[in-house]
């Protein structure tokens, strides 16, 4: 048998006063009992009585354990990759208030509904930056989610290969056998740069699940630089649209999924349902030891004595 805790100094002083007050109390009425010619045995037994209840209260307190039994403990869990684009597109305020604020406000529901999932981070534009790798930590996601902004890479076209490339690379590292893989391709689909098709290949025959979401509207809208617009080289005011054939195609060539959030309203939750869709699998496993606590039966027998002790009441003198 375990016990999981001790008795301090205070306890083990107050088991003292309170027996060595007990015996005085039998000794007055020991030497009563004297005096009246009488017995006194009904006090001992009541003694004793009391005695063993109080130790098995004592016992329950310190909870004793029996056996040291083996468990195995299965963490189960997806590894997700969100790839954000952050390029100046990204800032067209054709959803309110932003594209870029839209989604980083949808990521943020997304990392709190797959608590138990392993999520990292991935912004890019033409380059991509590894913002948090794989982690439980969702606290220290959401940390992240605010410092993304079309700032935090030099300015320049999007191009998802460096992305792509990044995720797969991170993957790599990862037991893919024991492990669901998801990848998360989130942009306004304005991809400048001749995308790899190899990429998608490995995507797909390696089972990663893959999804895109076009983050603005067909009609698009002008763009900011300061107090007036946003010029190509010619001098024509760009209009920056949703571009979601781009991403309809990297979706099938995956046998992935297209999403889109045009509107305020728009969410993710389609997202969050195929997400769910997605048969978690064992990250980890390993053999623990399992501690059986007992502390109720010895509560139960110390119960049942202290009714005894209540409700049948026995006569110390006979008069």
């Amino acid at each position: 048998m375990n016990l999981t805790s001790q008795l301090d100094g205070t306890d083990q002083w107050f088991l003292v006063i309170f027996f060595i007050l007990y015996f005085i109390y039998l000794g007055r009425i020991f030497w009563i009992a004297g005096r009246l010619n009488t017995t006194a045995r009904s006090s001992v037994l009541k003694f004793i009585l009391r005695s063993i209840y109080f130790i098995l209260m004592l016992l329950a307190l310190l909870n004793p354990s029996f056996g040291d039994l083996k468990g195995t403990v299965k963490a189960k869990a997806k590894e997700v990759f969100l790839l954000i684009d952050i390029s100046k597109s990204m800032d067209a305020t054709d959803i309110q208030p932003s594209r870029i604020e839209k989604a980083k406000f949808e990521i943020n529901k997304l990392i709190n509904q797959f608590e138990k999932d392993r999520v990292g981070l991935i912004v890019f534009s033409q380059d991509a930056l590894l913002l948090s790798p794989l982690t439980f930590d969702k606290n220290a996601l959401n940390l992240f989610i605010p410092k993304i902004t079309s700032a935090l890479l030099p300015e320049g076209g999007t191009d998802f290969n460096p992305a792509l490339e990044l995720a797969l690379k991170k993957f790599s590292k990862t037991k893919a056998k024991t492990q669901e893989m998801v990848i998360i391709l989130i942009s306004d689909g304005e991809n400048f740069g001749n995308l790899n098709k190899n990429f998608l290949a490995q995507i797909k025959t390696r089972g990663i699940k893959f999804f895109a979401v076009g983050m603005g509207t067909a009609n698009g809208i002008t763009l900011q630089e300061g107090q007036n617009f946003k010029k190509d080289e010619k001098g024509d005011i760009i209009i920056t649209k949703l571009e979601s054939k781009g991403l309809r195609k990297m979706a099938g060539a995956t046998g992935g999924r297209y999403l889109e959030i045009n509107t305020v309203s728009g969410s993710f939750n389609d997202l969050i349902l195929s997400m769910d869709d997605i048969a978690s699998k064992v990250v980890d496993d390993h053999q623990v030891n399992v501690i059986a606590n007992k502390y109720f039966y010895f509560l139960i027998i110390a119960l049942f004595l202290l009714g005894l002790d209540v409700f049948f009441t026995v006569r110390t003198f006979q008069l």
